[in-house]
């Protein structure tokens, strides 16, 4: 039962942490670069989101420490 809410929590965190990397690009990318730019910051941003859903200890550790 631990097993599966885990399962189910980090299937939830890696959602939302893929989704707010590529936000994040995409809007910074047309801001300063059109839409060449938000595909091309989107997918650094969707790389990036993925890195984050791979280790969300680590990445939850990195933003306490950088506060």
């Amino acid at each position: 039962m631990l097993r599966t809410i885990g399962h189910i929590l980090h299937a939830i965190w890696a959602v939302c942490a893929i989704a707010a990397g590529t936000f994040v690009g995409a809007a910074l990318g047309l801001h300063s670069g059109g839409w060449i730019g938000a595909v091309v910051l989107g997918t650094v941003g969707l790389v990036i989101g993925a890195v984050a859903a791979a280790f969300p200890l680590q990445t939850i550790a990195t933003i306490i420490e950088g506060l």
